[in-house]
């Protein structure tokens, strides 16, 4: 299957950031496709100051497309790493689900534990030794009136688009919580949504500190749904 190129949102000597398509992993694997780091570290060449290529800062799921930050040099990797740790970065979703949310905005907060075994995670009904707290925070927003909304939910029309604020970052986070709530995301069948042609969820805004400028960079990528 062809997977799109990644576009570039951002760049300049310390950082850059992608918009990421859907299918292509984030990191460099031998024994898998072209990734993410790979166009990087093409892209950039000798620009790419780190032994072992381009710093990823930041994951998200091969099925998942949207904006990714990579860094060039160890200082502005280190600087990257502390913000998205310290939660001091803004991180926004959208997604489509089946159904109908209700209410129509509110913050979902679950212990989760992942299932290397089954490569999920899990909702547990109450913290333990090895579960970690998820917190995000929804809108529902309108669909759009064209025709090709529609065409992109496939032979499911009763679907809602959500605006997600993500307040931490934990394993497959967003999937897990919504799918909880019952309202699992299109095309991700892992979590019990119903099949389409790609899970239909893309990491649309960042807001970040520049490590080296102090200037906030405000990054956005519109969902493709």
């Amino acid at each position: 299957m062809f997977t799109p190129l990644p576009e570039i949102i951002h760049e300049d000597a310390d950082l850059i950031v992608l918009s990421k398509p859907a299918g292509m992993p984030v990191e460099f694997n031998p024994f898998s496709e072209r990734s993410l780091q790979d166009f990087v570290a093409d892209h950039c060449g000798h620009g790419i100051h780190i032994k072992t290529g381009p710093g990823v800062v930041h994951r998200l799921d091969k099925v998942t497309s949207g904006l990714v930050v990579m860094a060039k040099k160890p200082s502005i990797l280190k600087q990257l790493n502390a913000d998205f740790a310290e939660r001091r970065v803004e991180k926004i979703y959208h997604l489509r689900v089946t159904g109908t949310p209700e209410p129509a905005a509110a913050t979902l907060t679950h212990e989760l534990e992942k299932d290397d075994l089954a490569r999920k995670a899990v909702i547990l009904p109450r913290k333990t030794r090895n579960s970690k707290t998820a917190i995000l925070h929804y809108t529902t927003e309108p669909s759009p009136p064209s025709e090709s909304s529609s065409q992109k939910s496939g032979e499911h029309p009763n679907t809602s688009l959500l605006r997600i604020s993500l307040e931490t970052g934990r394993y497959h986070q967003i999937r897990a919580q919504l799918a909880a709530m019952g309202h699992p995301i299109l095309g991700d069948t892992t979590y019990g949504g119903p099949e389409a042609a790609r899970v239909m969820l893309h990491c649309s805004g960042l807001v970040i500190r520049h490590p080296k400028t102090g200037k906030l960079l405000r990054l956005n990528s519109p969902a493709p749904f």
